[in-house]
């Protein structure tokens, strides 16, 4: 059991660093300079990249682009963890969403709230940044799922199906 453990636990660590690699930001600012945001609106359109083994999406890789206060860039997620049944109907998972946009890059680790009842697939999020500008700042934000994705999806390996949506972020109590 404890080599199990140790194994997921290597296996999170790994697709955390692989996410924080990819979001890294370029920039030399000093971080300070970007604490006088308190708050931040960002904006995504994401893609699976890899299935999992079902029937569990843990592990799937996600990839997109990004825009708002980030500047344009990309999009790179890990669904850490998931659960199909203890409310059902919803999807609830864990995930990894690094942005590396032009003006700034972040990891958050959101926990999402997918309501699948209907065929206009939405999703609730909330987190925190992990890493990067406004490290500990709070998210929020919401996506929907679109079956025909309105921009190109390279590499998509659900057809052209996408997810659209946006991020809160905010510093302190504000």
């Amino acid at each position: 059991m404890k080599r199990v453990i140790g194994l997921i636990i290597a296996v999170v660590a790994a697709a955390s660093l692989a996410v924080v690699a990819q979001a890294r930001t370029a920039e030399t600012a000093s971080p300070s300079s970007d604490r006088n945001h308190r708050s931040a609106d960002v904006t995504f359109t994401k893609w699976l990249t890899s299935f999992p083994n079902d029937p569990s999406a843990a592990g799937a890789s996600m990839t997109g682009v990004v825009g708002g206060d980030v500047g344009s860039g990309t999009f790179a997620g890990t669904i850490i963890r998931d659960d199909t049944t203890s409310r059902p109907g919803f999807w609830l998972g864990q995930a990894l969403y690094g942005f590396r946009g032009s003006r700034h890059s972040f990891v958050a680790y959101n926990f999402i709230t997918e309501d699948d009842r209907t065929s206009h697939v939405t999703a609730t999020i909330r987190g925190v940044v992990i890493q990067g500008w406004m490290a500990g700042a709070r998210v929020t934000g919401e996506y929907t799922q679109w079956a025909t994705c309105p921009i190109p999806t390279p590499d998509n390996v659900a057809g052209s199906m996408c997810f659209q949506g946006t991020l809160h972020l905010q510093l302190g109590n504000g």
